[in-house]
């Protein structure tokens, strides 16, 4: 009969040179994932090295810092500086239904806006922040009761976001999608854009007169004063 007895230590120690393998393995990996999670904050680290030591550089490397730090504040030319508001200065400062809507998402009624009707030439801003968002130029009527934009004076002055306010299945299931716009500066709510604006970019800037004001160019105000003598 075989018989397994004299292959017995060989088993063990070859039990015992697994295990240790094992573990060898095991902290060999262990290691190598906090290597690999350490790497980012070694790049930081020598990206902020070589930094440091560029800026202890000649006049050479000085003039190309004033380069990349003068295209970087001429790319951020566009882009507007957060800012917070204080909640009880803005309920002194705006009627009521200004700070509902711009503060609590409200919307005023269709038709009853100021600036639904209104086509003088200049540039309707935040009334919370006083940021330059929309142009004369691209106001039409879209018949819906609210003032509308074909644009904005430049991307970076609204924040786009899913209106939460209506369920996503109910939302989907009616067709009633919306996205919101928000200023950019003090994330005022605005109102809502939508995909059936003219072309060619097709978006109609739904948005309340409530918050926004109006800024009239100097050349409409130098043609109404002439008109006037």
């Amino acid at each position: 009969m075989f018989s397994l007895s004299r292959y017995a230590p060989w088993a063990r120690n070859f039990a015992l040179i697994a295990s240790k393998q094992h573990r060898y393995n095991l902290n060999h990996l262990k290691s190598g994932v906090v290597a690999v999670s350490a790497l980012p904050y070694v790049r930081a680290f020598a990206d902020s090295r070589q930094s440091s030591n560029s800026n202890g550089e000649g006049n050479g490397n000085a003039n190309n810092k004033n380069t990349n730090s003068n295209t970087f504040q001429a790319n951020m030319e566009n882009k507007s500086e957060k800012i917070t508001v204080n909640k009880e200065e803005l309920r002194k400062r705006l009627t009521p239904l200004q700070y509902q809507v711009t503060q609590e998402a409200g919307t005023e009624r269709p038709f009853t806006g100021c600036y639904n009707k209104h086509y003088e030439k200049g540039v309707y801003r935040c009334i919370v922040c006083h940021q330059d968002l929309f142009s004369s130029d691209t106001k039409y009527d879209s018949g819906c009761g609210w003032p509308a934009f074909n644009d904005v004076l430049d991307k970076g002055k609204v924040t786009l976001h899913r209106d939460a306010s209506i369920p996503v299945v109910i939302s989907k299931t009616l067709g009633m999608v919306r996205t919101e716009v928000r200023c950019s500066k003090c994330s005022a709510h605005m109102g809502h854009v939508f995909d059936d604006g003219p072309p060619p970019k097709h978006r109609r800037f739904c948005i309340n007169s409530a918050s926004i004001d109006f800024v009239k160019s100097s050349t409409a105000a130098a043609t109404t004063t002439s008109s006037k003598k």
